[in-house]
């Protein structure tokens, strides 16, 4: 896949049951496309501003049952986002993950 000269790091969040406690999972992945874009929106209370930041994972790059989740956070250098939404794009052509954090 174009572009995919970037290393991020996926923290997964989530429960374990027999432990009763929060877990997190740590996983690092190379060979990603990474991006960020400016979001505006104006409504009757103003101009809102926010930063997304676009992810795509080939499936080349990510281990076997890579576990991705709305919550989780992703980091690309200096930059912590919050994982919005997990697309999965395992088609026949450039099969990937694309995820939206902001």
């Amino acid at each position: 896949m174009f572009g995919c000269d970037q290393t991020v790091t996926l923290t997964h969040l989530h429960y374990d049951g027999d432990a009763d406690r929060d877990v997190s999972e740590e996983t690092t992945l190379t060979g990603v496309s990474w991006y960020g874009q400016a979001k505006t929106a104006v409504d009757s209370t103003g101009l809102h501003a926010a930063r997304v930041y676009k992810c795509r994972i080939p499936e080349s790059a990510a281990p076997a049952g890579l576990d991705i989740a709305p919550g989780d956070k992703i980091t690309c250098g200096t930059v912590t986002a919050t994982v919005l939404d997990v697309h999965d794009n395992r088609g026949p052509r450039a099969p990937h993950w694309y995820v939206e954090a902001s």
